[in-house]
């Protein structure tokens, strides 16, 4: 091994996979400013394309053109395999290559043979152009075996990115190093954030779904991503797995959920901002997720107010509503920056929002999910267009409405529930055709159906719980068989249906008796229960959920397993009813109860406890006082100031016929104060008993 070849070697080893590289994505990607940089610094004399040259074995025909560098490498591995492989400017020189992979000289951009033979100095066509080509077998191994030494080395050199398809295959490899430059896997750390994914892509984002995902985040605007990772990400959209998914599947794993920013030591946690519209649309607010292990910190605006985060209920963070969005942050973006996390929110003028599980309130979203319904925040100068989009959904009609910001406007009930519709929509396209697109799946899900009970979801195994007839909707995983479907098995029965991200099958065309289902794919599959009503009781283990109770209960619902060490819902004994109330008007001047026998009862208003008094304003107080009905009484009687009026306590058919004895005048008097106040003829059989009391019946 010559000179220059060992100088590449070290200078290679240093810029790509030094000890700064540890744990981070590491992406051999050399260019021709690359190369002239590494060499201008290190002071090689010799181009990596002649380094590699002189190596090459052409003089013995019987041994493999890269031999020579081959015997290195097994020498490499019989000594432990330490540091990077002698491979390294092998591998490096067909990045290059493929970094001139361009329509020009001659070449048509997927020639990548014509750039490699061309680095060596050789005609496109002959005897050693073949060689070049054929020994690319050998390089292919290389790559692999670069691959796995940087997972064998568990990090300490980097987290591979080296990826190929069935596509390319032998030259996916230097392709895959090629697509991203340093400066993009920078920018690529910002849009990880801002599309909340979480570290090391726990929730399994697809690399087709986060390759959606980085279209809509760059469409209509300039994210500073390098030519050739545009010129991929336009080629490769629809096209379903590529060396690009792939890729960014593999940053996605290895992404830490810092930024990438070496001047910092990567010690900065970046998240995406969310926006909330709160009061059924009449308020917004900034929402910031809370970060793993970090349940307080500072940001603020560069140069301005800083805001201290403290975790809340419901895995976000409180400290923003100071910060109130105005209609500049929405079209020019917000970054709030502190020593330990930075938020961020990329300007977008067609908001997606739907509602959030814990707050109740309508949060902005990655993506559509069709059955569910939505909320669209649009500005105005895009109003027409989001009308014209989400009318042609059909279904019910979409509300607009006046937005809690100056020059926005949002469109509630905004659902897909027409699947041709939704799915003309979607093909017809247009400049905000995007927010509707829903998640492309690796797994099968349930959305939308009637859902009861849905606060004993989490942690009993079972996804939902629904109203017999209205069963979910089941969301298929993109199919990777040429016909496009996907096995789909229901109660161990499989059935083979088409799979199209954009039209959910709808559970609820089956017939399904009560009971737990399971449904899904082979891969992964969710139980759900159905049921005739409530009153059939819980389903099984969901009486299982409580409140931990260590001297202080935990804030969020669990699986409890000790029955002395929880809280749960109150249980009452047959035994033991409520008492019958009714509501009265405080207006209300006098009123009495009324029963079949001469009863009367006058109501009182219950007095507000001192304790309650003096913390409730007076406008606190509700209309109407409840008072509580005794058993036997059926009718109440009242007065306000402008008249006396009656009102049945119980069903026409449950109200005894009056049997009041002669002397009950205070009885007949309550009646006829109401007697005309009512046609109910159990109602006037009352009447005329009063009337005999007070000796005016046959009167």
């Amino acid at each position: 091994m010559k000179a220059a070849y060992r100088q590449w070697h070290e200078a290679l080893s240093t810029e790509f996979f030094g000890a700064e590289h540890a744990l981070r994505s590491a992406v051999l990607y050399v260019d021709d400013e690359i190369e002239r940089q590494l060499a201008e610094g290190q002071g090689i004399g010799t181009s990596l394309a002649q380094a590699v040259a002189d190596e090459l074995t052409w003089s013995d025909l019987d041994r493999p053109l890269f031999s020579g560098v081959q015997s290195e490498v097994v020498q490499w591995e019989n000594d432990g395999s330490k540091g990077p492989p002698p491979s390294l400017p092998v591998l490096s020189l067909s990045v290059l290559a493929a970094t001139r992979m361009a329509s020009s000289d001659g070449m048509l951009r997927s020639n990548f043979y014509g750039r490699w033979i061309h680095l060596f100095g050789e005609q496109p066509s002959g005897y050693r152009a073949n060689k070049l080509q054929k020994a690319f077998l050998d390089v292919a191994a290389m790559w692999e075996q670069l691959d796995a030494w940087l997972d064998e080395a568990g990090g300490l050199y980097g987290t591979s990115t080296v990826s190929t398809d069935d596509h390319y295959w032998k030259i996916g490899y230097p392709i895959s190093q090629a697509l991203i430059r340093g400066s993009d896997r920078q920018i690529l750390t910002r849009f990880f954030a801002t599309t909340r994914l979480r570290p090391r892509n726990r929730n399994g984002v697809s690399g087709r779904e986060l390759l959606r995902r980085l279209c809509v985040w760059t469409a209509g605007r300039d994210r500073h991503l390098s030519p050739r990772l545009m010129e991929e990400l336009a080629n490769a959209v629809g096209t379903g797995e590529t060396l690009i998914t792939s890729l960014l599947k593999r940053l996605a794993d290895d992404w830490d959920g810092t930024l990438h920013e070496p001047e910092r030591e990567h010690r900065r946690r970046a998240l995406g901002l969310r926006l909330m519209v709160a009061d059924r649309g009449s308020r917004l607010e900034w929402l910031a997720e809370t970060v793993e292990a970090l349940p307080e910190t500072e940001v603020g605006i560069p140069g301005g107010r800083a805001f201290r985060l403290r975790e809340e209920y419901g895995g976000v963070y409180d400290g923003l509503e100071s910060l109130h969005p105005s209609p500049q942050q929405l079209a020019h973006g917000v970054r709030l920056e502190g020593d330990a996390l930075v938020l961020e929110w990329a300007p977008q003028e067609v908001i997606l929002l739907r509602m959030h599980p814990h707050l109740g309130e309508w949060v902005s979203t990655e993506y559509f999910e069709p059955g569910e319904q939505h909320w669209i925040l649009a500005a105005d100068s895009v109003v027409g267009d989001v009308r014209a989009m989400v009318s042609a959904l059909g279904g019910r009609t979409v509300r607009q409405a006046p937005a809690p910001v100056p020059g926005w406007k949002l469109f509630k009930g905004v659902r897909a529930v027409n699947g041709s519709a939704f799915a003309r929509t979607l093909d017809r396209g247009g400049a905000h055709a995007h927010v509707l697109e829903p998640q492309i799946r690796q797994y099968a899900e349930l959305s939308g159906g009637l859902r009861i009970a849905s606060e004993y979801r989490a942690g009993a195994g079972v996804a939902g719980h629904f109203l017999r007839g209205g069963a979910p909707d089941l969301l298929l995983p993109a199919s990777e068989a040429a016909d496009g479907r996907v096995k789909v098995v229901l109660d161990g029965c499989t059935e083979k249906l088409r799979a199209d991200p954009r039209v959910p099958f709808p559970l609820c065309v089956v017939p399904l008796e009560e009971g737990a289902h399971q449904v899904g794919t082979a891969e992964s599959s969710q139980v759900f229960t159905l049921h005739d009503g409530l009153h059939e009781a819980l389903p099984p283990g969901t009486g299982m959920l409580g409140y931990s109770c260590d001297g202080t209960a935990q804030r969020e619902l669990t699986d409890v397993e000790d029955p002395e060490a929880a809280i749960r819902g109150a249980y009452t004994p047959e035994s033991i009813r409520l008492p019958r109330t009714e509501l009265v008007r405080r207006t209300v001047l006098e009123a009495v109860l009324i029963d079949p026998h001469g009863g009367v009862r006058k109501v009182k208003q219950q007095t507000v406890p001192a304790w309650m008094e003096s913390r409730l304003p007076e406008d606190a107080l509700g209309p109407c006082v409840e008072v509580e009905v005794p058993t036997g009484y059926v009718w109440l009687v009242y007065r306000t100031a402008a008249r006396w009026s009656v009102r049945p306590l119980a069903g026409a058919a449950d109200i005894p016929e009056p049997a009041p004895s002669s002397g009950d005048f205070a009885w007949a008097y309550a009646v006829l104060s109401a007697a005309e106040r009512s046609q109910d003829p159990a109602w006037l059989d009352y009447v005329a008993a009063a009337d005999g009391i007070a000796g005016r019946q046959g009167a």
